[in-house]
Parts: structure tokens; sequence; C-alpha cells
């Protein structure tokens, strides 16, 4: 119960919790408070158990208590305060002005002592602004921690995300790791990647990942169409939220559709790359409304980026892969052709050498020069030819004589490059 000495609140003031039940010493403390600062308004309750079940319903900024409480022991209710609002600073006042009890009290949770010597209430208000400061100070340093960890667990999320996404030059390959990957890591109900045509007129969904409980979304929906339509303006080209109780114009025209795919709320981003449209994203919930925030939001529009790169960089990859298997057909092709043409020209070369040497030679006279170039004897020759080893001998004389040839041996060479041995 509320006592009577409580200043009134006004929601510019801190208020303190004040669990004491010496009605002279709660004066005195109100009193103090009172005389120095406005910045308080006390609330005192003389019952600690009732203060436990007061500071389970209602938030305070400060609670002072005497450690001596009738009805608790007082390090059993500094501990259950402490578990109760571990944030919420506590002044724990004492008769005993000891070490150890100040020590225990600390350890219990408090975050102050105060002995009750003298004038100690003079000392309460600067101890009050004393330990909020420090309470705001304190808050300020958790809350710059979260964004730092926050920070550090997006760029974690984004290096993973760009190495599913970089990791391959297969179009289809990258879409489909980057809608798994998108969908594994912001838990939406579904994800899709829409890929838009050069000329801009059309879209395409490249890929859609859901759970099988839920449909999927075509490709000819409002919901895609309509922010088509608002990317075709450069001035529109920005991510975009919707949720179900929405009643602006985009969310009136994709009502219908919102409705008859479950979908609570969803986000929606733009894939660009050097100004150039490429798709775009799309995430929904279908469970909750969900609110995505700025640092979700700035978050997948740089994936995006990375995913509009990788998609880019495919597209090269295509065409350089395209002319370079055309380029390759071509070689094979004029390698074959050369090989015609070298099989032709040497054909040729064989053939206007055989004819050169038919004119100055006679049929019986190449007869010999080949069996020569086989490296048969003249014995040999006349056998094989079925005439005179002295014939043999005349013709080989004459074949000297018509070809300016010195030996045997130059015989058999003139052979081999006119063609006319093997």
């Amino acid at each position: 119960m509320a006592d009577k000495n409580q200043q009134s609140w006004s929601p510019e003031k801190r208020l303190v919790l004040f669990l004491a039940n010496k009605e002279d010493e709660i004066k005195l403390c109100c009193a103090a408070i009172k005389a120095q600062t406005p910045l308080f308004a006390v609330e005192v309750i003389k019952n600690g158990r009732q203060a436990l079940e007061t500071l389970r319903n209602k938030d305070y900024d400060l609670v002072v208590m005497d450690f001596d409480i009738p009805d608790m022991d007082g390090e059993e209710w500094v501990k259950l305060c402490h578990q109760l609002k571990p944030r919420c600073p506590l002044i724990v006042m004492t008769a005993n002005d000891s070490t150890e009890l100040a020590f225990k009290v600390i350890v219990a949770g408090a975050s102050d002592f105060l002995p009750k010597i003298g004038s100690y209430q003079t000392f309460l208000p600067r101890a009050l602004v004393t330990n909020i400061q420090r309470a705001m100070l304190l808050e300020n340093v958790r809350e710059a921690y979260q964004r730092v960890e926050q920070s550090s667990k997006d760029e974690a999320l984004l290096n993973r995300l760009i190495i599913a996404i970089h990791g391959s030059l297969d179009l289809d390959d990258i879409i489909d790791k980057a809608a798994q990957s998108i969908a594994l890591e912001f838990k939406s109900s579904r994800t899709a990647i829409c890929i838009i045509s050069e000329n801009l007129e059309k879209v395409k969904v490249m890929r859609q990942v859901t759970t099988s409980a839920l449909g999927l979304i075509p490709e000819k929906s409002t919901i895609f169409a309509r922010y088509h339509d608002l990317l075709l303006s450069v001035d529109e080209r920005r991510p975009l939220v919707v949720n179900e109780d929405d009643s602006f114009p985009f969310a009136c025209d994709v009502k219908a559709d919102l409705t008859t795919y479950s979908i609570k709320s969803m986000l929606m981003v733009p894939l660009i790359y050097r100004g150039r449209l490429m798709g775009f994203l799309h995430l929904d919930d279908c469970y909750e409304m969900r609110v995505w925030n700025t640092t979700q939001i700035n978050l997948l529009t740089r994936i995006a980026n990375q995913l509009a790169i990788a998609i880019s960089q495919a597209k090269i990859y295509q065409i350089l892969d395209t002319q370079s298997r055309s380029i390759d057909k071509l070689t094979e092709l004029c390698t074959q052709l050369n090989s015609v043409v070298n099989s032709t020209r040497r054909l040729t070369e064989k053939q206007e050498s055989q004819e050169r040497v038919r004119v100055k030679l006679s049929t019986r006279e190449i007869e010999v020069l080949q069996k020569v170039a086989e490296g048969l004897s003249n014995r040999e020759i006349a056998e094989t030819l079925h005439i005179t080893e002295g014939t043999t001998e005349v013709h080989v004389s004459r074949l000297r004589k018509k070809l300016s040839l010195g030996s045997r041996a130059a015989l058999v060479r003139y052979a081999y490059e006119n063609h006319l041995a093997s």
C-alpha cells in the first residue's frame, strides 16, 4: 500500500520505489529528496513482499530500501529484486556501517550502499542522481555493444550469402543457391527471385522457395506485376514493405493477392547493377505481420546488389562461353579445311611430278626406275620384269643419261622425290 508521504508523479520525473517501514526515516528521506531535486517522484512501500509484487507489475527507474525490513531477510530481498529487475539501480541503506555487509549486498545485486550515519538523508538525492546516470551509461554501453554485435552478425550473414552467390558462374545455380540461402537466413515463408527481360517488358520467376504447406505465387500475379510497373520509374526503384492492413495505393492494388496467398507482410527489393534494372527479390511472412526494420532492409539491399552483380557476370559468361564454343567449332572447321587443302596439294604435286617423269621416260624405263628404288639388283629386276640382265643394264644406263644422274643412289632419290616409289 502506498504511503501518504509519496510525491506526486509526472511523466518528466524519475519514479523511485522506497522500501522502508520507519515513519520518521521515511519523512526525512522524502523531504530531503523533495528539497534538493524535483527530478524524482517517490512511491513508499513498507512491506517487502508487497514491494516485490509491485515490482513484478510496474517499472521503476530506481529502488531504495532499508536493509532492516520486518517481513523478509534484507539480503534475500536484494537478490529477488535484482532477479526481477536486473537493470534497475538499487540503493541499500542500513544503520550497520560494515564493509562486510556492503560487500554482501553489492554481490547480491545492489548498485550502491548508504550507511545511516549522521545526516545521511542529505546524501540520498546525490546517490539517486549518480545511480540513475550510471544506469543510463550502462544501458548506452549495452545498446552500443548490441549494435556492434548485430553489425558483426549482419556482416557474417552477408559474407555467407556472398560466398553462396558468387560461388558459380552458372545463372541457374547462382539463383538457386541465393534463394535457398536467403530463405534460410531470413526465415521467410516464401522467397522468390524474379528477373526482368532486357527490354524491361516481362517478369520471369526464376526461383521460388516456400514451405510445403504454402502455394507458389504465379508469375503473372498482381504482386509481381505491380512492383514491376513501379520499378519502371527510376525514382521508384527502392525496397517496398507491405502489410495486409496497409491502405496506401500499392497495398490496395495487391490486397486480393495478399489474401489469396495468406501474406501478412512482405518485403520486395530491386536488383540493380550499374543503374540497370535486372529484377527483384520477394520475401513474405504468412504467419505473422513481421516488422522489417531498417537494418534488415539495408542488409537485404546489399545482398540484392551482390546478386545483381553475380547475375550480370553469369550472363556475360554465357555470352563468352557461346562465343568461345563458336570459335572452337570454327577453328576445328578451319583445321579440317586446311587438311583437305594440303592433301589436295600433295596429290596435285604428285600427279604433276609423275606426269613430268612420264614425258621424259618410257613405260619400261619407269618400271625399271621403280625397281631400282625398291633396292633390287639388275638381275632381280630382270627376273621380275622378265627381261635379260643386259637389257636391264641398258635401261639403267639410259635412265642415268636422260636424268643426268651419276649414280644408282641418285636414281633412288629421284624416284622418291617424284612419287614413283612408296
